[in-house]
């Protein structure tokens, strides 16, 4: 009967610490998915924004000969802070909702694949 109770308690000890290492390892791959797609956005987001800088620096150029250096400098800055205005105004439906919605996605296809 001891034998018995030594035997099941080490099979539970044993059941317990596989269940902790699957669920670090869960952890784990769930954190590597989500440090992956916030890189690539990053590196996403900074393609973007120099592009949007070389666009502004060629209006700059092709303005300057039309409205002078100063003014075509100007209307860049203009530019610059209504686009910041209106990424300021659309934060929520664009960072927020957006994240919100792809992290409740890419966990609930992961879990599916993981209870299959």
């Amino acid at each position: 009967m001891k034998e018995e109770l030594d035997n099941l308690s080490k099979d539970v000890q044993e059941y317990l610490g596989r269940r902790i290492d699957d669920i670090k390892m869960r952890a784990v791959e769930e954190v590597s998915v989500i440090m992956g797609d916030m890189l690539a956005s990053m590196v996403i987001f900074f393609m973007l924004f120099t592009a949007f800088l070389f666009i502004l620096a060629a209006a700059v150029v092709a303005l300057t000969r039309v409205v002078g250096f100063v003014l075509a400098m100007i209307l860049a800055g203009v530019a610059i802070v209504a686009t910041a205005f209106v990424v300021y105004l659309f934060r929520t439906r664009f960072f927020v909702d957006t994240l919100v919605k792809h992290m409740c996605r890419l966990l609930a296809v992961r879990k599916e694949g993981i209870d299959e």
